[in-house]
């Protein structure tokens, strides 16, 4: 084996770990522990973060044609951003009892058609539709701790939008302000942070930075979406 087919297999297995993260987020879930199972999504958020970019650094697909990559990249995805968050809308009282079940089938079933649709990437690199990233939900839900309610009323928005041609950004990809939507990322990565780490009383500059860094991407978004319907002189 050569010292390119090593880093490559050193790759492939840094991304699987985001399973192994996804898996002992669940435990904790199902032991009632939702910080840590918290840290346990951030952590596979940032691994799925980075890896692509050392995949790309290290030529992976070149070095090891008969591995996907991407297949690999997705199972961990809809492990991780959909199994284990409607597990936790399902487990933890977020929405009124009774409704756990019918609010993760949503999560589920709107996210497989999310992965399936071949039009979720647009020319542009944004996400059309809600990219079902429920574990940003989950994270929302944990900080500011709406009521039942409020958390069920999300969820069906959510899983709504998933079929609405609304424009979401990915950070790494679009070119289109990059810079400014990786520092605004970052910063809302550092605030989630801390306002776990502080939590049960999460840090209240924490919360303000989080929801400026929401209410960024989503205006970008809008605005993206608006500007492509708008007719060309």
């Amino acid at each position: 084996m050569t010292m390119q087919e090593i880093r490559a297999w050193g790759v492939h297995l840094f991304t699987m770990s985001g399973a192994v993260c996804g898996f002992l987020a669940l435990t904790n879930i199902i032991n009632n522990n939702p910080k840590d199972a918290i840290w346990w999504l951030i952590l596979a958020l940032i691994i799925d973060g980075v890896d692509g970019t050392m995949a790309r650094k290290f030529e992976v697909t070149e070095h090891l044609p008969n591995v996907d990559g991407v297949t690999i990249d997705n199972i961990v995805d809809y492990f991780t951003y959909v199994i284990v968050p409607a597990v936790y809308i399902w487990w933890l009282p977020v929405v009124p009892e009774g409704w756990g079940t019918p609010a993760a089938a949503l999560i589920l079933m709107t996210s497989q058609y999310h992965f399936s649709d071949l039009r979720h990437k647009t020319h542009d690199n944004y996400f059309r539709g809600f990219p079902a990233l429920w574990n940003l939900v989950v994270f929302g839900f944990y900080v500011f701790s709406p009521d039942p309610w409020t958390a069920l009323i999300f969820t069906v928005i959510f899983a709504i939008a998933t079929f609405i041609p609304l424009k979401f950004v990915h950070p790494f990809r679009v070119e289109h302000l990059k810079r400014t939507n990786l520092t605004m990322a970052g910063l809302g990565s550092i605030a989630l942070i801390v306002a776990v780490w502080t939590s049960p009383e999460p840090s209240m500059v924490a919360k303000v930075v989080l929801v400026l860094t929401i209410g960024w991407f989503l205006v970008i978004g809008i605005n993206r979406t608006l500007e492509d319907r708008t007719p060309k002189a």
